[in-house]
């Protein structure tokens, strides 16, 4: 029997499953609110605030303590219309839909997928604090997954199954080499050897080798650092904010780039519900960049050191120390390294867009499920000034930080 004409709707349901098959992080990561997006015609910049829900701290007595009730938002705007264009006659057309999959779709899938995939962990490296792990060593023990774990257990990170740990291809074969005889049953042992993965429910997470997961330059200068005056003004002593900036003493010359990460002796991380401290000291993402010699720094979280939102034990005091973590003393000796991602599903979010369907073309059409919160489109149009028929497959997203504390990164 010959193969019949395939059709827009076999082609773009096909190139969605195949978008969602090559989505490592994406698939890991909360995309409940893209049906706000999903309407014809998005446009790039569109933004929608995705609600956190509120906390209380409670009152001891008898004694009626009214507390107000406070919701935050974070924005996830849509920023990236990413596409790949392809070029085939009717003849192509005429192809079995799992021979056209694998020599037309896969491999221009593959490339939107990963775009997609290395933005998400580009985020996710820029806007996570916590951080475990030595610069410039390979993160092969198992103990400095556990401590990572350790963070999301301090941080009220829920233990429901839904954490994911994404690491790079040469730690990945450093951690299955020097565990390969430490996991029972026996069932486990043998997933390492035959697929050489880590798998599934290893210390609480699921493992994911990920090539798009991103490198990291850390900061240099040869400066100390320290706070310049009390930051009261800084932080908060009630409600909630994204970031905080911080004004320094830095008369030397270090600089600071989005995703370094910051320390500030005696100030320690408290857990969100109980609001005691941990033990350790709370870690600072830098969100925007600081020159040599610069004043002010913008970091996340932001200080509160009171209140509904409390997350570290007290606010700087004047001249503290700032630990600048992989620090090296020029940009000669500048530590990069990469930066593997354990987080909750809910840490991060991804949104996609049913971009609109234009008419006037040969085809066109758009695939989209909700359960995956993708969506694609696919556009064929003849051209007459060449005599070609170009093809073009479409993803318009944004990625935000919605819960970055259900994350920390293992340098390695």
């Amino acid at each position: 029997m010959s193969n019949t004409l395939l059709t827009i709707s076999d082609i773009t349901q096909e190139a969605l499953m195949v978008l969602e098959n090559n989505c490592v992080f994406a698939d890991g990561v909360t995309k409940e609110y893209d049906d706000r997006f999903a309407v014809d015609g998005a446009k790039i910049g569109a933004t929608i605030n995705v609600r956190r829900p509120g906390r209380f701290i409670g009152t001891t007595g008898p004694n009626l303590n009214v507390e107000d009730f406070n919701e935050t938002y974070v924005p996830v705007t849509l920023t990236t219309q990413f596409h790949v264009d392809v070029q085939f006659n009717t003849q192509d057309l005429t192809l079995s839909l799992d021979d056209y999959s694998k020599r037309v779709l896969k491999p221009a899938i593959a490339a939107i997928a990963n775009k997609v995939d290395r933005d998400g962990l580009t985020m996710a490296k820029n806007n996570t604090a916590n951080t475990v792990g030595t610069v410039g060593t390979l993160a092969n023990a198992f103990s400095t997954y556990l401590t990572a774990g350790a963070y999301l257990d301090s941080e009220g990170t829920p233990k429901d199954g839904e954490r994911r740990i994404y690491v790079e291809p040469f730690t990945s074969a450093a951690l299955v080499d020097n565990l390969k005889g430490l996991f029972n049953p026996q069932a486990n042992i043998g997933e390492l050897y035959k697929k050489g993965l880590m798998g599934k429910e290893h210390g609480g997470m699921d493992w994911y080798m990920d090539q798009n997961v991103v490198n990291h330059a850390w900061a240099y200068g040869t400066s100390a650092v320290t706070v310049a005056v009390n930051q009261t003004s800084a932080g908060l002593a009630t409600g909630w904010a994204a970031s905080s900036t911080l004004t320094i003493s830095n008369t030397g010359s270090c600089q600071l780039n989005p995703g370094d990460v910051i320390q500030i002796a005696g100030v320690y991380g408290v857990n969100p519900q109980n609001r005691q401290s941990y033990g350790k000291l709370r870690n600072f993402v830098v969100t925007t960049a600081m020159a040599a010699g610069g004043t002010s720094v913008t970091v996340s979280p932001a200080i509160i050191y009171g209140g509904q939102f409390q997350n570290v034990s007290n606010t700087p005091t004047a001249t503290a120390a700032i630990t600048v973590l992989g620090v090296a003393a020029s940009a000669a000796t500048q530590n990069t390294t990469a930066q593997n991602i354990l987080c909750h599903k809910n840490a991060f979010t991804l949104a996609t867009a049913d971009l609109v369907v234009p008419s006037g073309v040969d085809f066109a059409g758009r695939a989209s499920d909700k359960s995956s919160g993708l969506s694609i489109r696919v556009v064929k149009q003849y051209t007459i000034n060449n005599d070609s028929i170009p093809t073009r497959l479409d993803v318009l997203y944004g990625w935000a930080p919605l819960y970055p504390e259900l994350a920390c990164r293992v340098t390695s």
